[in-house]
């Protein structure tokens, strides 16, 4: 499982200093981004390759708040098997290590110039190893 930290800012609270429900799915998207990055692949360069990965599913389960300046840790690991699809798992934690919250994202693959599902890259393959 792979983390990463995030510090709220203060434009992801509402007036009460409390992270918006929206924002979690941003975060996911931080904890998915660094990891693919910490094992050698980059989006960008997935997409270059003509394939792109579109979320297709969310989940979010909200178990505790978030506040401002809070440091939160990402926790992001590979669910199941990478076929036309990969889904990614998330927990995040506050500094007491007390659960925020707990998620999922399932991503297509698909080829940039048709739109069709299509294999997805020996690179994101290979993160299936890990």
């Amino acid at each position: 499982m792979h983390e990463t930290t995030i510090r709220v800012p203060y434009y992801d609270t509402d007036r009460m200093g409390v992270v918006h429900h929206a924002n979690y799915i941003r975060y996911f998207e931080i904890g998915r981004t660094e990891y693919i990055r910490e094992r050698g692949v980059a989006y960008a360069e997935v997409e270059a390759g003509g394939v792109l990965m579109p979320i297709i599913a969310t989940e979010c389960r909200y178990l505790n708040p978030a506040h401002y300046d809070e440091v939160l840790t990402i926790r992001t690991k590979i669910s199941g098997t990478i076929t036309a699809r990969v889904r990614f798992e998330y927990e995040i934690y506050n500094a007491a290590d007390q659960p925020v919250c707990t998620g999922a994202t399932e991503l297509a693959f698909i080829d940039a110039h048709t739109r069709r599902p299509c294999r997805p890259p020996e690179a994101i393959r290979r993160l299936q190893a890990d």
